[in-house]
């Protein structure tokens, strides 16, 4: 589909393509859709899930790599300590590197590719850069991944196992932030991560929701959030399907960060302006102290009439303790979205009796 590139913070449009932020302010970017030129295959609503399904709605006539991501399961599992509450797990696990990443690497290495780079960037507390290593050693490109200190010694490994070139940082993920992007200028390198490009991959999650759920969107959907780049996704993507008169509705978008790690949170139920919070949580995936898309996480909540949930690491580990006795791996990170869940349901069960809810499992990478 046709697209710009426009300013998140100042409105202007970017002529350059390749661009990862405003050249004017700084802000990060964001793809605007030329839906009038919308065009899809005869019977495109029968055809199973899949990123590439979802290529009409992408910006990009093809993938470069296909590892098969996305159709991911949507499942329903009866658990009697809440009952009353029609539930079902998005598994985002079930992806070729086991998280949601792979959906916005895979649109991310196509657009590198595009623009004729031959080496990609990117800033990570694991997965990202797990997603971002195996889909470059695909294309044929070279990937430098700048990990964050508190990343887990498997993924690291992982990482290393793809063949990237791995630069460990002495403090956080902003820290190896500043630092990719940094690379990205001197080395002429493509810069991969929680920027527009991936936010239209990580879109699809909503689309599949939709579709699994037979076009009757969820009351509500939990989610865990750390650089907010998917809730953000997730919310253009269902307003996406009501614009085309798809669904009728809109659902509501519960985020869930943990106590150690919480600058949505306190953002949002303070009604005041993100600020950094150094991150010291178990859930190293969602370990975050400056969300990139924070701003766009709080507007989509205040849009959807959501709400924001901080949880405690003990419930997080849980979380994942209980997933697994009803056989649904998850890491600590990819297990916060049922720990909200769980808290809100002890907390105010009132709020979710009756209704309906979807809870995104994103990463199984311990």
């Amino acid at each position: 589909m046709d697209y710009r590139l426009k300013c998140a913070g100042c409105s202007r449009y970017s002529r350059d393509r390749t661009a990862f932020r405003c050249r004017n302010c700084r802000s990060i970017l964001e793809v605007e859709l030329d839906y009038s030129r919308l065009s899809l295959p005869k019977g495109f609503r029968k055809e199973r899930p899949s990123n590439a399904k979802y290529l009409p709605f992408l910006p990009a006539d093809s993938f470069r790599v296909d590892l098969g991501e996305g159709g991911t399961p949507l499942v329903s599992k009866r658990i009697s300590r809440y009952d009353g509450v029609r539930f079902s797990f998005k598994l985002e696990t079930k992806n070729p590197t086991r998280s949601f990443k792979d959906r916005g690497s895979a649109l991310e290495i196509t657009k590198a590719v595009d623009f004729g780079y031959d080496r990609v960037v990117c800033a990570s507390t694991g997965n990202m850069g797990m997603s971002i290593a195996r889909y470059a050693k695909e294309a044929g490109i070279k990937a430098t991944i700048f990990i964050s200190a508190n990343a887990n010694r498997a993924k690291v490994a992982r990482i290393r196992k793809y063949g990237a070139d791995l630069v460990r940082v002495s403090k956080d993920f902003n820290e190896a932030l500043r630092k990719a992007e940094s690379f990205a200028v001197s080395e002429s390198a493509f810069v991969c991560g929680d920027y527009h490009f991936r936010k239209e991959g990580q879109k699809t999650v909503a689309y599949e929701i939709i579709e699994q759920s037979g076009y009757v969107v969820p009351d509500m959907v939990f989610l865990p959030v750390g650089n907010a780049t998917l809730l953000s996704g997730l919310w253009k993507g269902f307003k996406e399907w009501q614009m085309l008169g798809w669904i009728k509705k809109l659902p509501r978008i519960i985020a869930v960060q943990s106590s150690g790690c919480d600058p949505l949170v306190k953002a949002y139920n303070r009604k005041g302006k993100i600020g950094y919070v150094e991150p010291h949580t178990v859930a190293d995936a969602i370990a975050v102290g400056y969300p990139t898309f924070g701003f766009e996480a709080i507007k989509a909540l205040r849009e959807s009439r959501g709400s924001a949930i901080r949880v405690q690491d003990t419930d997080i580990i849980a979380a994942v303790k209980k997933l697994g006795r009803n056989r649904i791996g998850a890491e600590p990170g990819g297990a916060a979205g049922f720990a909200g869940f769980a808290d809100l349901y002890e907390r105010s069960r009132r709020e979710l009796v009756g209704k309906s809810a979807v809870i995104v499992v994103t990463g199984n990478n311990a």
